[in-house]
């Protein structure tokens, strides 16, 4: 009996053996495979280059560099970088080989407001270099339109649809559910406006937040609709009517929602898309392979122009771009987040790289750890005193932490629809004393102060706990003020009516003097070169943490895995279910993340949606 137990047991281990050698093996020969089929991408004379961007839009791709060359290699990803599409579009638009641009649009997700315009400008460029620009889709939701909006020609599916809902700003209040639960939250804050914690304190939005995010939609909805009507020759007024007749228009449509974009101009024609396909092919010319329109995928296109550059600007001074997007987290945190580590080693090392000659930083960020944004601020004005021009540049979001990294550089810059401020400190000690006593579980002990179990989430908070954190929050707060002040050459009294948790738009904040220029990332970067006296012939390289051997021979694989699969036309699975799962969870997860030694934050629920 013993004896067949140990014989099933070695067969078992070496059938283990076995396999896992096979899979090595498999893997080694699929290395090699690939890095013998890497023959240069050719790209097509007369031909269309397709932006199909998947997922997010986004500064920094979230995760690892592996994690995300594998959803790539497998038709899942769920970010795509707004550089590449900047960068292969304003390369086609100069490059003879390309004749037209396709913007296939139907597995973009979501879009900040400044994203979208960074991209819609480079499809204006395009369109300038008297190239066409099509548009084709199942239909558009409103990020994707407003990209269309900049086509020539918007082709849309019979069944197709095109809406504006308009922006807005929600979020969910857990405090009648946490109330229920018999959990209190003691949150300490300065300002009306510093809202942050209200999802756990709240069942509803309080009034001051209300009418200043208002505001804020009220200008992001104008700048929206003033970009579409620019495009499609039409008024503000016009889409608005639109938005806010919907359902009237509709039914004189008897519900054909493709008929009515027709109908109010917002495409073109109504095509099937093997209709379009013929359309393209008239354009372009057909594949004689595929049999379909000549085309080359951003991607692909990115992958065989890079290196042929790469070559011609080796041994260029720098402007190195330090991307900032996400909350802000002590310690060493993957992309997607801002870690106080990770970013002080990437800020030590363009310090110290001699070829790097400016900096740019851009932030996207709400905030976070007072104490992960102060040894950020730290090291970005270490680069400013090692004399290497500082410019930061604001994407859809600098707020509070974010806000306050920013003050090291020599120049801010934010697009006029940047939502920056939030100048404001919050801490929050949940205790949960009463749910225990519900249960009959008390507390009990002696310590060697008089605070010694003060600060316990389970034993309540005295006020003596109280008074402690909302003094440590109170100083913190003139600290931030002050650090303005000096940043910004304004005197504290002066500040304090712009601070207290306010969120300003870039083109409020500008004219209060928040920031000093409006523009983009592209115009920060021509600007940082300037300060550098770099001329024309500069480099920008983003600086990023390098991924280790191993990983980097993997994502070398994967991404000509990926590169064969577009060739063969796979296909990307939809996006519903992440699309909900992003919807549900931002504050809880937010909330959750925070970590801060002190357990004071520079942060804001600031988003739009």
């Amino acid at each position: 009996m013993v004896r067949n137990f140990f014989r099933f047991f070695w067969h078992l281990l070496d059938g283990l053996r076995k396999a896992v050698h096979l899979v090595l093996m498999l893997l080694v020969l699929l290395f090699f495979l690939a890095l013998l089929s890497t023959a240069p991408v050719i790209v097509p004379s007369s031909s269309a280059l397709v932006i199909s961007p998947a997922g997010d839009l986004v500064d920094q791709l979230s995760g690892t560099a592996l994690d995300r060359a594998l959803e790539t290699a497998s038709g899942e990803e769920r970010e795509t970088l707004v550089r590449d599409l900047v960068e292969a579009i304003d390369r086609g638009a100069r490059d003879d080989r390309i004749d037209a641009l396709v913007l296939a649009l139907d597995d973009m997700g979501g879009a900040g407001i400044t994203k979208l315009g960074r991209v819609a400008d480079a499809i204006g460029r395009f369109r300038d270099s008297g190239k066409r620009v099509v548009a084709s889709g199942g239909g558009y939701s409103q990020g994707q339109y407003l990209l269309a909006s900049m086509s020539d020609e918007i082709y849309i599916h019979p069944m197709g649809s095109v809406m504006f809902p308009g922006f807005g700003f929600y979020r969910l209040f857990f405090g009648e559910a946490l109330e229920n639960l018999l959990v209190d939250w003691h949150v300490f804050r300065t300002g009306d406006y510093k809202t942050f914690y209200d999802s756990a304190t709240r069942s509803d939005m309080s009034e001051v937040e209300k009418q200043e995010s208002r505001v804020l939609i009220d200008q992001l909805w104008r700048s929206y609709r003033e970009r579409v009507a620019a495009a499609r020759s039409t008024t503000p007024d016009a889409l608005q009517q639109f938005a806010d007749g919907y359902l009237d228009r509709l039914r004189q449509a008897e519900g054909d929602i493709a008929l009515l974009a027709k109908r109010e101009g917002l495409v073109d024609e109504l095509l099937t898309f093997d209709e379009v396909e013929d359309r393209l092919i008239e354009l372009v010319g057909e594949d004689e392979d595929t049999g379909t329109y000549r085309q080359i995928d951003f991607r692909d296109y990115l992958l065989a122009t890079r290196l042929a550059e790469r070559a011609a600007v080796d041994g260029r001074s720098q402007v190195a771009v330090l991307v900032a997007s996400g909350m802000i987290i002590d310690g060493d945190q993957p992309p997607g987040t801002v870690g106080s580590d990770t970013m002080a080693a990437l800020i030590r090392e363009a310090r110290e790289d001699e070829d790097v000659k400016a900096v740019v930083l851009r932030v996207d960020s709400g905030g976070g750890g007072q104490f992960a944004s102060e040894l950020i601020l730290t090291e970005l004005q270490l680069l400013r005193k090692a004399g290497k021009p500082l410019l930061v540049s604001m994407g859809d979001i600098a707020t509070s932490g974010g806000y306050l990294i920013s003050l090291a550089a020599d120049e801010i810059w934010a697009n006029p629809d940047t939502i920056t401020g939030s100048i404001g400190v919050v801490a929050a000690i949940p205790t949960v004393d009463r749910a225990l006593e519900r249960l009959g579980i008390r507390l009990d002990g002696i310590g060697t102060t008089r605070y010694s179990g003060d600060f316990s989430p389970v034993g309540g908070l005295s006020p003596e706990a109280q008074e402690i954190m909302q003094l440590s929050v109170d100083a913190s707060y003139r600290r931030f003020l002050e650090q303005v002040a000096d940043a910004r050459a304004m005197n504290v009294e002066t500040l304090e009516p712009l601070a207290g948790g306010r969120v300003w738009t870039g083109r409020d904040a500008e004219r209060l003097g928040l920031v000093d220029r409006l523009g983009g990332l592209d115009e920060t970067i021509q600007a940082a070169a300037m300060k550098a006296e770099l001329g024309e012939t500069y480099e920008v390289r983003y600086l990023q943490k390098a991924p280790s051997l191993a990983d980097a021979l993997a994502i070398r694989l994967l991404t000509v895995t990926g590169a064969i699969a577009r060739r063969l036309g796979a296909e990307s699975p939809g996006l519903s279910l992440s699309q909900l799962a992003g919807w549900l969870a931002p504050e809880a997860k937010r909330i959750l993340e925070l970590r801060d030694p002190r357990g004071l934050y520079y942060d804001c629920f600031c988003g739009v949606r």
